[in-house]
């Protein structure tokens, strides 16, 4: 861009090739003495770009220079209209370092560049950009207690905040449950859709909660994920942050997992060994299967408080050579073992689900400190007759709340 005497309009060139070797522009405008001419330049090369402007003088056919030293927005008066000009610094270089990120619609990215967020900041879950799970979870190898479905009691946004609630049902008398055409399981609608009448112990899911996917919308590969949340608190509630492969389906039994963040909704809960796994115990990692065994990398941090009481910052670095945990900016774990099991895009899943026999493993937990039996036939049953023990810790501090979601390529 050309500009003489602080005059408008300015002239612009856009230049596309050399001639001669050189990057030329010719306008039809004569340079008189003692002329201002200011030049801003953007250039791009080898996928960086680089900027610089300057200022030249005409004294007696000669070019001087000088040099501006600040970036400022000028305003020129031509007539009654006016113009802007921006003057970058002189010498000031812009850089895009391409990313290793790899997004789901093909296009390079910076490092540093933002390429998703939600900051819930509309009346309503933005539908276009997340699926609910419609479901239920109880007779299945993972054998939690719970049905997904996409009621407004559920999963709601509420003053710039994502809401995950879990409630309790009203009854669970035998009979069928049938969700019908509405249902998204995908792999196995014959478990996951209804529960049939008369099957020895069966009774309507206990509770119901929600889960949400980007599957359809957003997906990456390596990249930097912050999630602000505040997990839910409550006995045997679990959450889900988490990123899954594209390859899979949010229902895919034994599907690979890199949890951002999870605490047990607990307050008291120890292992076998006298190890504390309450809420205030944080983890992080990956989770993949092997022969229907879970295999975890994990990493985790102990505070002082339940990490339901407040909101926290919660994030996963995910490198070529390295996962990265952190919470509240402070890193608390590096893993370097199992990346391999993680080379394809992703997409997030965000949830809160009840029992489950990896969530709640009983060859770890103290004994009898459960209510009900992992992969027993009336473990369902066995939890909502003990309802007593569990209901009353739940309550408002029961729900899942996420302020935003931000994702940068890395």
């Amino acid at each position: 861009m050309f500009q003489i005497d602080d005059t408008c309009p300015a002239l612009m060139d856009y230049i596309t090739e050399a001639v001669n070797g050189s990057w030329v522009s010719r306008q039809k405008m004569s340079l008189q003495n003692n002329d201002k001419l200011q030049i801003s330049m953007l250039v791009q090369f080898n996928e960086e770009i680089f900027e610089k402007s300057e200022t030249r003088v005409i004294l007696n056919t000669r070019l001087l220079t000088t040099k501006d030293s600040s970036s400022r927005s000028i305003t020129f008066l031509s007539g009654e209209a006016e113009c802007q000009a921006y003057l970058a610094p002189a010498q000031q270089v812009k850089r895009c370092k391409p990313a290793q990120t790899i997004v789901s619609n093909g296009r390079q990215t910076c490092q540093g560049e933002l390429i998703f967020e939600d900051n819930f900041s509309e009346a309503q879950l933005n539908k276009t950009t997340w699926k609910h799970d419609i479901r239920q979870r109880m007779y299945h190898v993972e054998e939690e207690l719970v049905a997904f479905d996409d009621a407004a009691r559920n999963s709601f946004v509420k003053e710039g905040e994502l809401h995950i609630v879990p409630t309790i049902a009203s009854e669970v008398s035998d009979g069928s449950f049938m969700l019908g055409d509405r249902c998204t399981a995908v792999e196995s609608p014959e478990q996951e859709c209804s529960i049939a009448h008369g099957i020895f112990y069966s009774i309507k899911p206990p509770v119901f909660s929600a889960q949400i996917h980007t599957r359809n919308s957003f997906s990456f590969k390596f990249g930097k994920i912050v999630v602000r949340a505040k997990l839910p608190k409550g006995d045997w509630l679990f959450p889900y942050l988490m990123l899954q492969p594209v390859s899979t389906y949010a229902e895919t039994h034994f599907a690979k997992q890199l949890r951002i963040a999870y605490a047990r909704g607990n307050a008291n809960l120890r292992t076998k060994q006298g190890d504390d796994i309450s809420g205030n115990h944080l983890y992080g990692g990956g989770v993949v299967w092997h022969h229907g065994n879970a295999v975890q990398f994990l990493k985790d941090k102990i505070s002082n408080a339940h990490y339901g009481d407040d909101f926290h910052n919660y994030t996963m670095i995910w490198q070529r050579d390295k996962i990265t945990l952190m919470v509240d900016e402070e890193v608390y774990g590096e893993l370097y073992d199992g990346l391999s099991f993680f080379n394809e895009k992703c997409f997030i899943i965000f949830g809160v689900t009840v029992g489950g026999f990896l969530n709640f493993d009983d060859s770890v937990l103290a004994k009898d400190v459960k209510p009900y039996k992992n992969r027993e036939p009336r473990a369902a049953l066995s939890f909502w007759q003990h309802r007593d023990s569990w209901a009353p810790t739940w309550g408002r501090q029961s729900a899942m709340i996420v302020d935003y979601v931000r994702v940068y390529a890395e």
